[in-house]
């Protein structure tokens, strides 16, 4: 007999809407140390058929039985995988790349033009204040 928790889990996997195979359930299971009789019984409740909401009324023998309407397909919840919008080898990609390089060597040249500034400041308060006669 299964355990509520068990009962639980093996609701949430099946509430997935995912459709996973009985071996690879039952690894999933045994990870869980269940026993082997309650990996089968899992496997068994997992593969039974859903229970129909309305029971079905007995048709008499004379009356033909209506003929069920078309049921709506099902829209998967599945997990989507979106696709890199700019795959290898894109043109934007290296239009970007070259963006990239462009920005990076303007900031570098920035970077030096501004140590290069700060160290003449430096050096003209240096002898500002350093009391040597000019």
């Amino acid at each position: 007999m299964l355990s509520e928790d068990q009962i639980d889990y093996l609701l949430q996997i099946k509430a997935s809407k995912q459709v996973i195979p009985n071996d690879t359930v039952r690894v999933m299971l045994k990870a869980l140390r269940w026993a082997p009789e309650e990996i089968e019984r899992g496997v068994a409740f997992l593969n039974r058929p859903e229970a129909k909401e309305e029971p079905t009324k007995p048709v008499p023998a004379g009356v033909p039985a209506p003929v069920p309407a078309k049921p709506e397909p099902k829209v998967s919840s599945s997990i989507k995988i979106k696709q890199n919008p700019f795959p290898v080898g894109s043109p934007f990609v290296a239009k970007q790349q070259v963006h990239r390089e462009k920005r990076h060597k303007s900031i570098i040249f920035l970077g030096a033009l501004l140590g290069v500034v700060v160290f003449i400041v430096a050096v003209i308060i240096f002898a500002k204040f350093s009391g040597v006669p000019r």
